[in-house]
């Protein structure tokens, strides 16, 4: 025994002088000290953490049975031996149902004392072990609610023993459904991916890379970086969720596409237009080199416009696009863009651009330029999506705090499931669904984008089939800054 220390409670003074010495020759390392009442017992037990507590029964005063019982609120765990006379079999019982370790009787059996003894202190020690490791346990529970990762334990039976506040936010799936249960029938899908998880024989930096891998969890396809780090009782994994981050990487990947395939189309009727106008060999009229050097002219524009919206999109997610406040009377300004788009429609007969202002000129702060970009966005893509005409309709809408710009059309409008995600950056509706329009995906982002800097909010209401409706709202000049506000969707 090592660096264990006890107590030994007598009246009997010649007892206190033997004991110790007694102790001290069979077992080494051993700190004592003794008290000959139990009043000066408690100050000491109330100081000091003992390994273990050896007390008479029949002492003056406070007895070891009173004793016995002020140990077990001061110091519950330690464990304590009571000393008995002969024929206080009764008493033994007694201390025993009242929570002592073990009894001895007198005359006092040295080796059956130190036996005792022995294994009473190294059950303390073993309590301190295990105490020590669920105040462990604890910490690192305490730690695991705060991190943001995902983290699960699995033991060698494969069941989840453990799941983190983050496991259960990113899956939603609460703990008492996972909890107890086998990996492969609480998480959906883990029965196919578990096995690849790469898992670490050792934890820390570099042990191990994680895998992104796929779960399809109550119709949501979920996206996780998981690794795990293997234990003897069986494997931690850790995981992150990056289903939004794929989801960017695949809009990027079509956003890169769609521009490939937006930029080939002028180029090719620039080069196909200036490569004519350059043949020697053909003799062009009038007519027909004006109407290619037109060609040059609009597609040149239309690469213009797509490098423009690359160019602003990268300048609002970098936070240097500066917009200057000014007063604008926006009648006058919707009035120009519906002009300049009525322009651009003098080839189709099938559609109707129509204007309806208010009486009186309603003012707001705001860019100029940014609001009229804004403006022939919305036309533009109403008359775009309205491949079989009809009307398209731009109102200004006054009211007492604030003013809403409206446009709307009888074109295709917009699929219930994509009328929350059209105002994300590079999201473009399936082409099936708008048959074949073309576009960068930047339109309706850089509208959102624009409308909230001047404090305004910008929202659809849409039926598949039957047209669109889109809102801008912006506060009149004079109600104050208005509150920033996200776009959002309606369904007719």
């Amino acid at each position: 025994m090592k660096d264990a220390r006890i107590l030994i409670v007598d009246d009997d003074v010649a007892l206190l002088e033997a004991l110790p010495q007694a102790l001290r020759l069979r077992m080494t390392g051993l700190w004592i000290d003794t008290c000959e009442t139990a009043d000066e017992a408690l100050e000491s037990i109330r100081a000091i953490d003992y390994d273990a507590i050896v007390t008479d029964i029949k002492m003056p005063g406070m007895d070891g049975l009173a004793l016995l019982r002020e140990i077990a609120g001061i110091r519950p765990a330690t464990p304590t031996l009571l000393i008995t006379g002969h024929g206080e079999h009764d008493l033994a019982v007694q201390a025993l149902r009242g929570g002592a370790y073990d009894f001895v009787a007198k005359p006092i059996d040295r080796d059956y004392f130190v036996a005792s003894l022995e294994r009473a202190i190294q059950m303390r020690r073993l309590d301190r072990q295990v105490e020590k490791q669920r105040l462990a346990l604890e910490r690192h529970a305490r730690v695991l609610e705060h991190v943001d990762d995902g983290v699960f334990l699995v033991d060698e039976a494969g069941v989840i023993q453990d799941w983190n506040p983050a496991a259960a936010a990113i899956t939603g799936l609460a703990p008492n459904a996972i909890l107890g249960r086998r990996a492969d029938e609480a998480l959906p899908g883990w029965s196919a991916v578990g096995a690849s998880v790469p898992v670490a024989s050792v934890p820390g930096p570099g042990s191990t890379e994680a895998r992104t891998l796929p779960l399809e969890i109550d119709g949501r396809e979920l996206w996780l970086s998981i690794s795990g780090v293997a234990f003897d009782d069986g494997v931690v994994y850790a995981f992150r969720n990056l289903t939004e981050e794929r989801a960017l990487e695949e809009l990027k990947g079509e956003f890169v596409a769609t521009v490939s395939h937006e930029l080939r189309t002028p180029l090719a009727a620039i080069y196909g237009s200036a490569q004519t106008l350059l043949r020697r060999d053909v003799e062009l009229d009038a007519g027909t080199r004006k109407s290619l050097l037109e060609v040059v002219a609009s597609e040149s524009e239309r690469l213009s416009r797509i490098a423009g919206d690359i160019l602003l999109a990268n300048n609002l997610d970098s936070g240097r696009l500066q917009l200057t406040t000014q007063r604008l009377e926006v009648s006058g300004l919707v009035r120009d863009v519906v002009e300049e788009m009525r322009v651009s429609l003098a080839g189709r007969d099938d559609i109707s651009l129509e204007l309806t202002l208010p009486e009186s000129g309603a003012k707001v702060a705001g860019d100029e330029d940014k609001l009229r970009q804004v403006l022939i966005n919305l036309v533009d893509n109403a008359i775009k999506y309205s491949p079989g005409g009809g009307r398209v309709e731009v109102r200004v809408e006054p009211d007492e705090s604030r003013l809403r710009l409206v446009v709307s059309d009888e074109g295709l409008g917009i699929p219930h499931g994509e009328q929350q995600r059209i105002f994300g950056k590079f999201y473009r509706v399936d082409a099936q669904q708008t048959r074949g329009v073309g576009g960068t995906g930047l339109g309706l982002y850089i509208c959102r984008e624009l409308v909230r800097r001047m404090a305004g909010r910008i929202s659809v209401t849409s039926k598949e089939g039957r047209g669109s409706i889109f809102v801008v709202e912006l506060p009149l000049l004079g109600t104050g800054q208005a509150e920033r506000g996200e776009p959002v969707a309606q369904t007719a």
